[in-house]
């Protein structure tokens, strides 16, 4: 079965047996309904109560939106990508869903497809999408996405540590190779002993550790220099060879 299939089979689970309070039902019915009309109108007057955002419980909202999600709703699987959606066959029903989401610090998104003539609200935030199935009580697909979730991000975090890493070593290398044809050039050109002791010594560090980065060549340093202090001296021999 599909991530929504879970999702839906779950919630028919959990609230088969437990409605005695028909105004939770009808809250329910009339999140159905929304989906399904061609125009705001044709929802029974009985229903009407509902449409006032202002004067609905937690408890009957949470209704509501079940109801449209086990009308029209879907949740990809969070493996493949994050989006909730719901679907309508009413502009103004699906606005009005829209304000009821909006109220509840969601930020939906409303697009209407033109093949099938529908009005689709959509949400692609993980965060929001989890507290979305956290209403609708599916606490064990809501485990399930916060797993793979919680998986995906690190596996994120992971890769943007290695590319970062790996940029770094380059950016490392470009800088080694550049600052050894420069000492290169020098001795070649027979410029080395013009240049002042620390700038000698410098040199010498460089050639002889060729892969080191500026912090561990720091630490082979005779006196104690800083980072940017080792990086001056290293763009001053390259700024000399230059000019040579």
């Amino acid at each position: 079965m599909s991530f929504s299939s879970d999702i839906k089979e779950e919630i028919l689970n959990n609230f088969s047996s437990k409605k005695n309070d028909d105004f939770l039902l009808d809250a329910e019915k009339f999140g159905e309904y929304l989906t399904v009309v061609k125009q705001k109108k044709d929802i029974d007057k009985k229903y009407n109560i509902y449409f006032d955002i202002s004067k609905l419980s937690e408890e009957s909202i949470k209704e509501i939106l079940r109801g449209i999600f086990l009308s029209s709703g879907c949740i990809v699987n969070p493996q493949n990508d994050y989006h909730f959606e719901v679907t309508f066959k009413s502009k103004s029903c699906s606005n009005y869903v829209c304000d009821l989401l909006s109220v509840l610090d969601f930020t939906p998104k409303i697009v209407k497809r033109e093949k099938n003539s529908v009005y689709v609200i959509y949400i692609k935030e993980a965060e929001q999408i989890s507290v979305i199935l956290s209403m609708l009580g599916a606490t064990n697909c809501l485990l399930k996405y916060e797993s793979i979730r919680v998986e995906k991000n690190v596996k994120n975090t992971i890769n943007r540590t290695i590319n970062c890493e790996t940029a770094n070593l380059s950016k490392t290398i470009n800088s080694s190779v550049k600052q050894i044809n420069a000492i290169k050039k020098i001795r070649k050109k027979k410029k080395f002993n013009t240049l002042n002791e620390k700038l000698q010594e410098t040199a010498i560090l460089r050639e002889k550790y060729p892969n080191a980065s500026l912090d561990e060549l720091t630490k082979f340093c005779k006196y104690n220099i800083s980072r940017s202090g080792l990086k001056h001296r290293l763009d001053k021999i390259v700024e000399i060879a230059n000019n040579i």
